[in-house]
């Protein structure tokens, strides 16, 4: 079956309505399992070792590993995705603070709050994105049209208001930005989880850089 929103969403009613308790504990295992291994890592012995349950069962409630895989990115997209972290943060950009740190400050907080809550869910999108395209792309999508496009007038608006300068491309601009809040979540929750970073101070100089740049002024 081709991965699609409209799949992804009829997999969604199954996610939030288990047939039962077992079927539940089988989604919410398999959800920490491929956050962990990645779909090609994650065995259906393990998946059900996890949740409890023989392969046998296992394979009457998902009769194939990628069933079971688009059940946890049907909630991955459209439980955690979509109403939580996307339609917070897109809420935030259109929040237009006093001043340009203060915006770009609280939003980065906001986002290191939100993935510290669920880190596994962070691992889990981006061996999604690795693996499927079809998710790729869905997600891009929705990313583009809620996210990009929003932050984009928000650096047309910083650029009128005199903070920013008029004469770089707001679209490369916001890619540097996502690119740059990006890498600190990945390094802090994936790459490094355990190297001792205050997530205050490192906001504080990832803003710095970002704003100032690294150039010794003489």
């Amino acid at each position: 079956m081709k991965l699609t929103l409209k799949s992804l969403q009829n997999e969604f009613n199954a996610y939030q309505n288990p047939e039962s308790e077992k079927e539940k504990d089988i989604v919410k295992a398999a959800e920490d399992v491929f956050a962990e291994l990645g779909f090609s890592g994650a065995t259906t012995a393990e998946l059900a070792k996890r949740a409890g349950v023989t392969e046998r069962t296992l394979f009457k409630y998902f009769p194939s590993k990628m069933d079971l895989y688009r059940r946890v990115l049907s909630g991955l997209l459209l439980s955690t995705i979509l109403p939580g972290h996307m339609s917070d943060l897109k809420e935030r950009l259109q929040s237009l603070k006093p001043n340009f740190k203060e915006w770009y400050v609280t939003i980065l907080k906001a986002r290191y709050t939100a993935v510290a809550k669920e880190p596994q869910k962070l691992k889990l999108l981006l061996g999604a994105l690795l693996f499927s395209k079809e998710f790729s792309e869905i997600f891009g999508n929705l990313w583009k049209i809620n996210l990009y496009d929003t932050s984009v007038e928000a650096i047309e608006y910083f650029q009128q208001m005199g903070e920013i300068r008029k004469d770089l491309d707001p679209n490369q601009i916001v890619r540097a930005s996502f690119s740059l809040a990006a890498s600190f979540l990945i390094t802090k929750f994936v790459l490094a989880p355990k190297y001792p970073i205050d997530p205050n101070k490192e906001i504080e100089t990832l803003f710095i850089i970002f704003y100032q740049g690294i150039k010794n002024e003489i």
